[in-house]
């Protein structure tokens, strides 16, 4: 037998080995614990079909972890310098800030929701949020971000009496994230209450 022959048959052998090996685990009954798993995911995958699931922004001011409607956020950015208005001194309202070349009126979320102060964390956690506001874009400064986070509907709890009482005012529910709490807020009666202080 040549030495092509004896690769040949080596290469057949491995190709009945690699059938066999696919045969067997086309064969295997699945065990309990994958059958479950697959049917979770097709479960996840069918609430996201039937449209109960909704994306909330999820950011951090001081100490609370609060989510936007995902379709308000325009961009996050580093920080930049913001500008004060003179003669205006409304605690919610920080003054104008660079969005790329466009001015933009920047609020403070602290002090309209009354969050405390931020606890110390690593540098440049930071961030500029800007969004697209129907009277204009608006941006604000967060302690952290987090982005976009998809959550079922039905995961959506009452707001409990320990939020405190200026967030209360503003969330539409709270959401379990991990061990965290993330306090929804109601976007269309922020934006008013943020027209209102800042016009």
């Amino acid at each position: 037998m040549s030495a092509s022959d004896l690769g040949d048959a080596a290469t057949g052998g491995e190709r009945g080995h690699a059938r066999s090996a696919v045969a067997r685990l086309l064969e295997r009954v699945p065990a309990r614990e994958d059958l479950a798993a697959a049917a979770a995911r097709l479960a996840a995958g069918a609430v996201e079909q039937r449209g109960d699931a909704a994306s909330a922004f999820v950011f951090r001011l001081g100490e609370e972890w609060l989510g936007l409607t995902t379709a308000l956020v325009d961009e996050v950015l580093e920080l930049r310098p913001v500008h004060r208005l003179p003669h205006r001194h409304d605690a919610a309202l920080r003054g104008l800030v660079n969005v790329r070349g466009r001015l933009t009126v920047c609020v403070a979320l602290p002090a309209l929701l009354q969050t405390g102060p931020a606890p110390a964390v690593r540098g440049g956690a930071r961030r500029l949020v800007v969004l697209a506001a129907p009277e204009g874009a608006l941006a604000f400064e967060a302690d952290e971000v987090h982005g976009s986070l998809r959550y079922p509907l039905d995961d959506v709890r009452a707001v409990p009496s320990t939020v405190a009482h200026a967030v209360a005012r503003f969330a539409t529910g709270v959401l379990p994230w991990g061990e965290r709490r993330v306090g929804l807020l109601d976007a269309d009666l922020l934006l008013h209450a943020l027209d209102r202080r800042i016009s």
